[in-house]
C-alpha cells in the first residue's frame, strides 16, 4: 500500500466544472481580475463571516499587504518563531522589524506571557499564526493584550480555512486575516492568497496596493508603492470549485483526525496534541509528539523505505529565530541578544505529523498506524 505525501481529490464532476469554467474564461477575453475573482472573493468573505475579501497572488503577499496598509515602517511587529518564514519575511518587506515570541508547548501557539514581555514602545502590530489549523486556546487573552497596548492584531490563517474559535471562524477574529491556497493547504487554487477583514481602510488600501498602487484602476496614476499582487481568473475558478466542497473537505480532515485520536494510544511513545473543546481545528496537520530520544528522521526514512508511507513536513522543523538569514541581516530583527525560545525549540525538534488529506480510507489509516507502531518501536 502506497501513502503519498498528498492527494488532491478532484473527481470527475470537479474536473468537468473546472474545464467548463476555464473554457468560459478563455472565451471571455479576461484572464485576470474579472468576474470569477470577484465571485470567489464574495463567496470566501461570506464563508469566513467578514465584509471584505481581497484575492492575491499568494498568502505571503496578503500578509505584506495588510502590514503595508497600516504602515509598519520604523516599527516592530511581533510574530511567533514557530511559523513558516513567510510571516517574518512579510514584516521585513513591509519595512518593519521582527520581534519573535516563544510558543506554548502543549498547543504550538504564541505564548501570551512571552508576548507581554516582547512589546516595545515601537511595536505596532502582532501576528498570530494558527499553526496546523489550531487557533490559540488563549486567543481572548492575546486580543486583550493587544487592545491594552493599542496594537493591531492580525491572523496568519494559512493553515486554518474553516477553523473555529468560540463560534467565530479564523480570518474573522482580528483586524485582518491572511490565507494561502498553496496545493498542500486545506483549500487550494494551486497558487494564491486572500485577505479577509471588516476594516474598510485596510480593505481599500489593499485594493490600491494590489494593482501597483493605483487608487483608480482606470488611470495610470499611482498614489502608493504597490506591486503586482493580482489574482487570476483561472485560479479563481479553482477556488470556486473548492468552495463547493469546503464542508466535505473539512469533514474529511476531521474524520481522519478522529481516527488518529482514537488509535494513537496504542503507541505509547507518541503523545497527541490535545485541542480544547472551544477550538475546532481545520486539521491542516495532525500533530503528535515523539518521546524524547527518538530519531524523527530515522522513523520517517523507515516508513518510506519499508512501508512506502511519506510523512508530511513538520510545522515546523526549523524555528525562524534560528534561520541564517537573520544572522546575515541582523538589522531586520529587534529581539534582545539573550532571548531564548525553549518551547519553540522543543516542539520543532519533537513533533511528527501524520498523513492527512481527504480521501484516506480507514484501511489506509489502519496501515499507517500499524507502520508507525512498528517504526517507533
Amino acid at each position: 500500500m502506497k501513502i503519498p505525501i498528498l492527494r488532491i481529490p478532484y473527481d470527475e464532476q470537479d474536473i468537468a466544472f473546472i474545464k467548463d469554467e476555464v473554457e468560459k474564461v478563455l472565451k471571455s477575453g479576461y484572464l485576470t481580475m474579472a468576474a470569477n475573482v470577484e465571485k470567489f472573493e464574495k463567496e470566501f468573505a461570506r464563508y469566513i463571516g467578514v465584509r471584505h475579501a481581497v484575492g492575491t497572488n499568494s498568502g505571503t503577499s496578503s500578509l505584506e499587504m495588510f502590514l503595508r496598509a497600516i504602515d509598519v515602517r520604523n516599527s516592530t511587529v511581533i510574530v511567533p518563531s514557530n511559523t513558516f518564514m513567510a510571516t517574518p519575511i512579510a514584516v521585513v518587506h513591509a519595512g518593519g522589524k521582527v520581534v519573535f515570541t516563544d510558543c506554548e508547548r502543549d498547543n504550538l501557539q504564541m505564548d501570551p506571557d512571552d508576548l507581554k514581555r516582547k512589546i516595545r514602545k515601537d511595536t505596532k502590530a502582532v501576528i498570530i499564526v494558527h499553526i496546523g489549523g489550531i487557533i490559540s486556546p488563549r486567543f481572548d487573552e492575546i486580543k486583550r493584550i493587544c487592545k491594552d497596548h493599542d496594537l493591531y492584531l492580525f491572523e496568519d490563517a494559512a493553515h486554518a480555512h474553516g477553523a473555529v474559535y468560540k463560534g467565530i471562524k479564523a480570518g474573522a477574529l482580528a483586524a485582518a486575516g491572511s490565507f494561502s491556497f498553496y496545493p498542500t493547504k486545506v483549500l487550494t487554487t494551486a497558487e494564491g492568497g486572500m485577505i479577509t477583514t471588516d476594516d474598510a481602510c485596510i480593505y481599500e488600501q489593499s485594493i490600491i496596493l494590489r494593482e501597483h498602487g493605483k487608487k483608480d484602476h482606470s488611470f495610470n496614476v499611482h498614489t502608493e508603492f504597490g506591486y503586482n499582487w493580482r489574482f487570476s481568473e483561472i485560479h479563481a475558478v479553482l477556488g470556486l470549485q473548492q468552495m463547493k466542497k469546503v464542508d466535505w473537505i473539512l469533514s474529511e480532515r476531521r474524520r481522519i483526525a478522529r481516527y488518529y485520536d482514537e488509535n494513537i494510544n496504542k503507541i505509547p511513545a507518541l503523545k497527541p496534541l490535545i485541542i480544547p473543546s472551544h477550538v475546532e481545528s481545520s486539521y491542516y496537520k495532525y500533530i503528535a509528539f515523539l518521546k524524547p530520544g527518538l530519531d524523527r528522521e530515522a522513523i520517517k526514512r523507515k516508513l518510506k523505505e519499508k512501508y512506502e508511507i511519506v510523512l508530511p513536513g513538520e510545522v515546523y522543523s526549523d524555528p525562524c529565530h534560528s534561520q541564517p538569514v537573520f544572522k546575515k541581516y541582523p538589522e531586520s530583527i529587534a529581539n534582545a541578544a539573550n532571548d531564548t525560545f525553549p518551547n519553540t525549540d522543543y516542539v520543532c525538534k519533537n513533533q511528527i505529523c501524520f498523513p492527512l488529506y481527504p480521501g484516506l480510507s480507514d484501511e489506509e489509516l489502519a496501515y499507517i498506524m500499524k507502520a508507525l507502531e512498528d517504526c517507533v518501536r
